[in-house]
């Protein structure tokens, strides 16, 4: 118990020197119950304030390039002309002569008709024609110069009312010296008005013989067309188209659609029966819906490219031909025709395409690459470095393109439009280091190529060091 207590006391002792010691020396600092006056007296001398260090970052200069502008829409291809061919005249179908798919030109046939009855009818016309043509003395219809006082029946009656004629004159004179009686001359002149009133009568014979004979003309040019229209052809096409270049596109071409009969089946004029649907592929229509607030910008001639799914990584050309002059007022949007050559037949009537149309041309737009963009919080914004500093610009961004660079790779490359110091490089990496007035340090392209080789030296030995550990 004893040499417990001198244990104790023996330490104790040794804390108050240590105590005393610390205090002695200044290692300690005062109690707190000394006056604050002499810890005031011995202040701590401060630290200077330490600088922050300069970010290492990668730059490139904003570089101003020609962007077009463009407005976007989408629509429906049509077809140049769409058609639905119905027979003029009732019949039997004898003969199918194109089918779906199949390429055809203007007059060319499509189906034929069983003609039997109409060529009967062109004969009786022509028969009909013939008769009264006889009855006339000719073989022909004459042409518009003729006159009937030529005809044969018109001459007769004329010299008969010249023979009449000149017996009224005989008679007179007789009359005039009392030798004969005036009951004689009277029949003399009776015979005069009656071969003048012949005359007469022969000359309207005449005119409605001919009369008849043009009739009978039309009704066989009737039969022969009805005749013809037993054989149905692909009409013409009159409407003309313009390439993407503007100029004219060579002759135009159906495409069969649809077959919608069969041989043997009976059609009808009317109500008339639906026979082929006829398309034309040379040329496509596009037609699309724009909204109103480009309606000043959007005008005809202007070029357009399309995009179709059926051709991937494909643009096609086109060429706005029509606006339309109103405003749709539930949709808020107005129609515009695009006309787009399709020579190849790669596109199809009915696809859907989207389209952009070149309005404008900015020269000067300012380009960045697109790792230089930083969006935070809906925020794009892109550092600038002056003076050694990161200045934060915010940005609104636009076009976005693809360029090449000196190596031949492609390089995006996005539009942007804000309040760039002049002459100033945008930074490409190391953007998450930094905030307005950072301090940074550009890195060259040779220190570039040093860190690169670097951190492929290091993914080159971090496999072989996992492995030692593993071992």
């Amino acid at each position: 118990m004893t040499r417990r207590f001198t244990a104790l006391f023996l330490t104790a002792c040794l804390v108050a020197l240590g105590i005393a010691a610390t205090r002695h020396f200044g290692i300690l600092p005062p109690f707190a119950g000394r006056p604050a006056a002499d810890a005031a007296a011995h202040p701590a001398p401060k630290a200077p304030p330490r600088q922050p260090e300069a970010v290492p970052v990668t730059v490139a200069a904003a570089v101003p390039r020609p962007v077009d502008r463009r407005v976007r829409t989408v629509g429906t291809l049509h077809g140049f002309e769409e058609i639905d061919i119905s027979p003029l005249v009732d019949g039997t179908i004898r003969r199918l002569v194109r089918d779906v798919g199949d390429v055809v030109r203007p007059g060319e046939p499509l189906l034929e008709i069983d003609d039997t009855d109409f060529t009967l009818a062109v004969q009786e016309a022509s028969r009909a024609l013939d008769l009264e043509l006889s009855r006339l003395g000719l073989t022909a219809l004459p042409d518009g110069s003729f006159d009937p006082a030529t005809l044969p029946a018109v001459e007769r009656a004329r010299l008969v009312e010249r023979n009449a004629a000149e017996t009224l004159e005989r008679y007179r004179g007789l009359v005039a010296r009392n030798v004969t009686t005036k009951d004689e001359f009277e029949k003399a002149e009776l015979a005069f008005d009656t071969a003048k009133l012949d005359t007469k009568q022969r000359l309207l014979e005449a005119e409605q013989t001919l009369a008849a004979v043009r009739h009978r003309q039309a009704i066989l040019d009737t039969a022969r067309k009805r005749l013809s229209d037993t054989r149905i052809v692909a009409p013409e096409i009159t409407a003309r188209a313009a390439d993407g270049a503007g100029g004219a596109v060579p002759p135009l071409s159906y495409t069969v659609a649809e077959r919608f009969v069969s041989e043997g089946e009976i059609v009808r004029a009317a109500p008339p029966t639906r026979l082929f649907r006829l398309i034309v592929e040379d040329v496509l229509k596009l037609k699309a819906a724009v909204p109103e607030r480009h309606a000043s910008q959007v005008k005809p001639g202007q070029a357009v490219e399309l995009a179709v799914e059926s051709l991937p990584g494909r643009k096609v050309a086109g060429r706005v031909v029509r606006v339309n002059p109103t405003i749709d007022t539930a949709s808020r949007t107005f129609e515009i025709e695009v006309q787009v050559p399709n020579g190849e037949r790669l596109l199809k009537s009915g696809a859907f395409a989207t389209a952009s149309v070149l309005v404008g041309v900015d020269a000067d737009a300012v380009t960045v690459p697109e790792e230089a963009l930083v969006r935070f919080a809906g925020v794009t914004k892109v550092f600038a470095v002056v003076t050694d500093q990161a200045v934060a610009v915010p940005v609104t961004v636009g076009v976005r393109m693809d360029v090449p660079g000196p190596d031949g790779r492609r390089r995006s490359w996005i539009e942007v439009a804000g309040d760039f110091p002049s002459g100033a490089p945008v930074v490409t990496s190391g953007q998450s280091q930094l905030a307005a007035g950072t301090p940074v340090r550009i890195r060259a392209p040779a220190q570039l190529q040093e860190d690169a080789a670097d951190l492929r030296a290091a993914r080159h030995d971090a496999p072989a060091a996992e492995t030692g550990t593993a071992r």
